[in-house]
């Protein structure tokens, strides 16, 4: 079931990785896309539910919350990875980086990151909600 947030946002049920039972420290990563019209909002919800069904064998996944505020029209993920060289192996993935090459100009991104001490559910989200309660840093 996916979690309504105070703002009328939707926060997607945890999608778990490969490395969802991984101890120690975690890399955790915060999306943020800000789009300029309906359509192009909903193109971008469709194609990170796209890249979802990647998850479980993404490598160094823990795995990933996607979240959105349709009413902003933005939207992202929160990801959680075993390190951050496993974080941007995805970004340089191939499909990933057409994606973003095919979308240059047309939304604007922008990204927090930080390391947890482990992973910890709670404490995640509420740093990364603190992260996307925060104005848009990325123009379109």
């Amino acid at each position: 079931m996916n979690e309504i947030l105070a703002d009328g946002g939707v926060l997607m049920p945890w999608k778990p990785g490969p490395r969802h039972d991984v101890p120690g420290t975690v890399f955790v990563a915060v999306t943020d896309f800000l789009a300029t019209s309906e359509e192009d909002v909903r193109q971008v919800y469709e194609i990170g539910l796209e890249l979802g069904r990647t998850w479980p064998v993404m490598q160094g996944a823990v795995g990933l919350w996607l979240w959105g505020r349709p009413g902003e029209l933005r939207g992202g993920s929160i990801s959680v990875w075993e390190s951050r060289a496993d974080m941007l192996r995805f970004v340089r993935w191939p499909v990933h980086t057409d994606i973003m090459r095919t979308w240059r100009g047309r939304v604007g991104v922008a990204s927090e990151s930080w390391t947890a001490d482990a992973f910890e559910p709670t404490p995640i989200l509420s740093r990364a909600r603190t992260v996307i309660d925060n104005p848009h840093r990325a123009t379109v």
